[in-house]
């Protein structure tokens, strides 16, 4: 298995960039008691995606590909803490996990191979208690 190149990489960057501007701009109708699930979603996007504009502007390979890794295991993460935490929260009426399931998923294979040969360091796929399924790669 060989790692994307950078130009994949930066579109699949650019795709999660976009889905999270989508979310941003079509937040019409959120219940009060929706708010905590929903800031803890848009805080761990914010975690996720800090460092994108940053790594897209420098065109710098091995960024791209840390920036990349991050983001899967932090969307990952984000997965596991919204079914356990909040199954409820909804934007637009549509449960948060819907949402997030939106954003792009398709090197996350890859990148926890290229962080395991980079770093000799092995990857669980989850650090939770809990397995879920859907959630493996």
């Amino acid at each position: 298995m060989t790692t994307p190149d950078y130009q994949t990489l930066k579109n699949e960057l650019l795709l999660a960039l976009d889905t999270h501007i989508d979310i941003l701009k079509d937040a019409s109708y959120i219940q009060t008691e929706h708010l905590d699930g929903i800031m803890f979603m848009m805080r761990s996007f914010g975690f996720m995606l800090d460092r994108a504009p940053k790594v897209l502007a420098e065109e710098d390979p091995e960024e791209m590909n840390y920036q990349m890794f991050q983001y899967y295991s932090l969307l990952t993460e984000l997965k596991y803490n919204l079914t356990l935490n909040f199954p409820y929260a909804k934007i637009n009426d549509r449960p948060l996990l819907q949402i997030v399931e939106a954003f792009p998923t398709t090197y996350e294979k890859e990148m926890k191979n290229w962080w395991e040969e980079t770093t000799g360091l092995k990857v669980c796929e989850s650090k939770q208690t809990i397995e879920i399924k859907e959630f493996e790669y």
